[in-house]
């Protein structure tokens, strides 16, 4: 007896194999795609923490530095640093006439908790005096000390932080 030898198909078990390897490496590759989403979804939110940084940064610098300083740093004063939080929206100075610390206590509140997208930004600022170049040697140095109040925003959301720097002048 002959038997009849059909090699132009296919058997259930070769297309079983082909379709399982063809589904590992495609499970694999659509794995990249996963990772490349939470990766850009994970920049796009330190973006907008930076520019809620940015933006509370921006404003404090706007402000006016004799006010800042004569509130936080005065003249013979050991403080060097000074957290600002909502409070301090309303300090104000008692001189020759009462004036508030800063322009709008209103818009310096909202700085402190901002909901964006869904998401809350908690921010904190610090006020420094001590203002230091370490590029420029100990002689040449000029007294910033009169000139500059340093500024450092850090924003908080999430389990993620940004921080941005900057300075209010004289």
């Amino acid at each position: 007896m002959k038997l009849v030898h059909n090699a132009k198909g296919l058997t259930l078990v070769e297309i079983l194999v082909s379709i399982t390897i063809l589904g590992i490496i495609m499970t694999t590759f659509l794995s990249f795609f996963n990772h490349a989403y939470s990766y850009t979804k994970k920049n796009e939110n330190k973006t907008v923490g930076i520019n809620v940084a940015r933006n509370i940064l921006y404003y404090f610098e706007q402000q006016d530095f004799e006010k800042i300083y004569q509130a936080y740093f005065k003249e013979n004063d050991e403080i060097t640093e000074k957290e600002i939080n909502p409070v301090n929206c309303n300090d104000v100075l008692i001189g020759e006439k009462t004036e508030i610390v800063f322009d709008d206590p209103s818009v310096c509140k909202s700085f402190f908790s901002t909901k964006i997208n869904n998401v809350d930004y908690e921010s904190k600022v610090i006020f420094t005096r001590g203002i230091e170049n370490d590029e420029i040697p100990e002689e040449d140095k000029p007294d910033l000390q009169e000139q500059l109040i340093g500024v450092e925003v850090t924003v908080m959301w999430n389990s993620q932080t940004a921080s941005v720097r900057g300075l209010i002048q004289k």
